[in-house]
């Protein structure tokens, strides 16, 4: 399912974020696995692409290892400890963490990115029992190169969203020129069992007003027009031709021929206006 929809989250009176927003996101309801993330965070970037926005790169963290590696160090402040990584805080680290190994660790997750080799220094700083997400990221990776996407992406453990609503792989999406994340998502298993259903969820959301801010700093994006002139009689036709054109991805407008020299035309041939060639095989 996917949506295009004004939002409205409460904000505490000393935020500065907007409380009302648009926002473009899409859920794949009852699939798991690598499978299925990996084609959500495909879809993520080649919905920026057709909107003019290509080159957007995603960070990937793990709700996972987090959870896993501060329960081996018996950390219960999660919160504070993911805000600490999150953040790239030292100092916050040190309020929160004692042990040196755990410190080591988490460290580590702040500064550490690349591929699914990420994942097998945490284990030998000492990390134990994350061998299954080792396996999965090394399976998401090439279901993103199937995608023709892994060169987007890479490992970023300091990549720590909601952990009241995520529970598996969490992702930030990431344009040039813009200093905020432009969107991001992961899997919410867990928060569909409190919703009485016992299924997969993956999902991701793009901030539209993000969106057109980008498009914007890139000058705007304008698509070429082909005006589809008709003579008498052949409206039907070019409305055809039209279609066609446009299932292809070509922008069109249909009017009456009016004398134009660009363009066109549509009478017992096609004909392109500016060299008067006849294009009827070629559409």
């Amino acid at each position: 399912m996917f949506y295009i929809e004004n939002c409205i989250r409460f904000l505490s009176p000393k935020t500065h974020s907007q409380r009302e927003f648009w926002q473009a996101g899409a859920e794949l309801i009852g699939e798991g696995g690598a499978e299925a993330d990996g084609e959500i965070i495909a879809l993520a970037l080649e919905c920026l692409e057709r909107a003019g926005l290509g080159g957007a790169k995603v960070d990937l963290g793990s709700i996972s290892v987090f959870r896993k590696t501060a329960d081996q160090f018996k950390i219960t402040n999660y919160e504070g400890l993911r805000r600490a990584i999150s953040a790239k805080s030292m100092g916050d680290l040190r309020e929160v963490v004692t042990d040196d190994r755990a410190l080591e660790a988490f460290a580590y997750m702040m500064e550490g990115r690349g591929g699914p080799d990420v994942l097998k220094r945490v284990v030998e700083i000492g990390v134990q029992g994350i061998e299954e997400d080792i396996r999965y990221f090394g399976e998401l990776f090439d279901v993103l190169k199937a995608y023709g996407y892994s060169s987007n992406v890479r490992i970023d453990l300091s990549t720590l969203r909601e952990m009241r609503y995520y529970n598996g792989v969490v992702f930030e999406i990431f344009l040039e020129g813009v200093g905020l994340p432009i969107g991001g998502g992961g899997r919410y298993d867990v928060m569909m069992k409190e919703f009485g259903l016992g299924m997969g969820a993956v999902g991701f959301a793009v901030s539209v007003d993000l969106l057109v801010r980008a498009i914007e700093g890139l000058g705007g994006r304008k698509a070429q027009i082909t005006p589809v002139y008709y003579l008498n009689g052949y409206r039907d036709k070019a409305i055809g031709l039209a279609r066609r054109l446009r299932d292809k991805g070509v922008a069109c407008i249909v009017s009456r021929y009016s004398g134009e020299k660009e363009g066109i035309l549509v009478g017992g041939k096609v004909t392109d206006l500016r060299s008067g060639k006849v294009l009827e095989d070629e559409l």
